[in-house]
């Protein structure tokens, strides 16, 4: 589709939220989130067949490509046809290493549903869980891509039947971890199935992928894909069984559309009145109703200032309104609206409830807040809550004191685009403090930047958290005595019941 049929029809799609899915690409770190992605962009068209995979389209910050991790989340917007009607897939690729998890956990307000990406070698891992408990947690519906199978064909060397029996245990833990997660209502309606079509197989790098339904449908067997692959004729394979085709033809089919799901997950994301008008028109996904919204992520741009990423639940929203920051309590003037090309943006002349949309101009946001008009103030969103907490603190301070200012400056916009990062001083000291989820968080996301700002800085070594805890009571009561001998106590030390922990953990 050429550049300017893309954008139109972008345009026409972004009105119909029937047609729309907000969507998300989690996984375990180098299960091949990012490689999935570019392939899908090759697919509709954005990037040429020839750079997926190595172009990494997705990890447009220098650091992404020099590490080869994601370290930000990245929105696209993409057209696919399916079934002769074009759908708009609004799509968030996330890291996948742990310590960039507040990323993970922000994007899952914006999207309806998640691709689940896993290794057919490595299987689920820990960050595996993470992510499907933190999709679950927003009422988000997963499916499943298992990638890399080419492996098992030609590193492995693995029967058919070995290989299906892989494939049965990964599904199996995927759905004993949707079951775990889940609420009641869902914990039976979104299992992953292999006979609808709802797990799809492939290798991204290869540029491949199946499923039962397209197998069916084409004509194309296991064999023949075994075959092809052991014969070098992977690109035979890649025009019989498209990745782009099989993964958004899943994503189409089993994941929900705005309308669909906010039906479910605005009383989940937002403690106000859902009979109320506002309520209601969350619920119905409305864009002639009152505007709502939720900021899920800040990165600046050096011509835009803040660019703020935004899911609108309900109204609309167009450049030159006013909109009030709940949280903050400011009203700020929309500069600039558009939707997402990776690094690029489209404008928009307004875009309304059901997208997931680029706003200039919030220069008083924060990630988690609400916006919505001076004139209608809406309750505010629940709290994005995180699952990690900093463990690794290091302290800061400039080489050069003149640099000071510059420092304080550059540690309040971080904080402020990543609520992970907690900024502290040190009374004592007068270092001031920053605590991550992890080393590479506080490297990634301050030293290295700030190194690209030219500010000098003198960084401790870590200090790390070192939590212990129970996993099991004690056996017996342990016997204490106070200083006169005249008093005893009997302990017994136990774990604490999950809801008394979840109703510690939501206040």
């Amino acid at each position: 589709m050429a550049k300017k049929d893309l954008v139109q029809a972008i345009k026409d799609l972004m009105n119909r939220p029937e047609m729309i899915r907000n969507i998300g690409i989690v996984a375990h770190i180098d299960h091949g989130k990012t490689t999935l992605t570019d392939n899908l962009l090759a697919g509709a068209g954005m990037i040429s067949e020839e750079l997926a995979g190595k172009q990494l389209a997705m990890d447009f910050v220098e650091q992404e490509q020099e590490r080869g991790i994601t370290i930000y989340a990245a929105n696209v917007s993409m057209v696919h046809e399916y079934e002769g009607s074009d759908y708009l897939i609004n799509l968030i690729d996330t890291p996948g290493h742990v310590d960039f998890g507040g990323d993970v956990t922000r994007a899952m307000r914006a999207v309806d549903g998640v691709i689940v990406v896993i290794d057919a070698v490595e299987g689920v891992m820990p960050q595996t869980e993470t992510v499907i408990r933190q999709a679950l947690r927003e009422r988000v519906r997963p499916v499943l891509f298992i990638n890399k199978v080419d492996r098992l064909i030609k590193e492995l060397k693995l029967t058919p039947e070995q290989m299906q029996e892989k494939f049965k245990n990964i599904i199996v833990e995927v759905n004993m971890l949707i079951r775990k997660y889940a609420e009641e209502e869902f914990k039976d309606k979104w299992q992953v199935n292999v006979n609808d079509g709802s797990v799809g197989f492939g290798s991204a790098v290869r540029n491949w992928a199946i499923s039962i339904p397209y197998m069916q449908r084409t004509g194309l067997t296991f064999k023949d894909v075994i075959d092809m692959t052991n014969n070098e004729d992977e690109k035979t394979l890649a025009k019989k069984a498209p990745l782009h085709v099989v993964v958004l033809d899943m994503v189409i089919k089993h994941l929900p559309n705005p309308l669909i799901a906010q039906k479910y997950r605005i009383s989940k994301i937002w403690p106000g009145d859902i009979d109320s008008d506002e309520g209601k028109d969350m619920v119905n996904c409305n864009p002639s109703g009152v505007l709502a919204g939720v900021v899920t992520k800040l990165y600046p741009d050096p011509h835009a200032g803040y660019v703020a990423t935004v899911r609108i639940f309900s109204g609309k929203i167009r450049a030159g309104q006013d909109v009030l920051l709940v949280g903050m309590q400011r009203t700020n003037k929309v500069q600039q609206v558009s939707l997402y090309k990776g690094q690029q943006r489209i404008n928009m002349d307004e875009v309304v409830a059901g997208n997931i949309v680029g706003i200039v101009g919030l220069k008083d946001a924060f990630s988690g807040e609400t916006i919505c008009s001076p004139e209608r103030p809406v309750t505010p969103f629940e709290a994005i809550k995180h699952m990690f907490e900093p463990v690794v603190t290091k302290a800061i301070e400039p080489k050069q004191p003149k640099q000071l200012s510059k420092l304080i400056n550059f540690l309040r916009k971080v904080s402020k685009e990543d609520p992970t990062l907690i900024v502290k001083i040190n009374e004592d000291t007068g270092e001031y403090l920053v605590s991550g989820l992890g080393e590479l968080h506080i490297d990634a996301k301050v030293e290295r930047p700030l190194k690209d700002e030219g500010i000098e800085v003198e960084v401790s070594s870590p200090i790390v958290i070192y939590r212990e805890s129970v996993h099991t009571a004690t056996p017996k009561p342990v016997e204490g005595k106070s200083p006169n001998k005249h008093n005893r106590f009997y302990i017994v030390v136990e774990p604490l019941e999950e809801r008394v922990y979840q109703a510690m953990v939501n206040g």
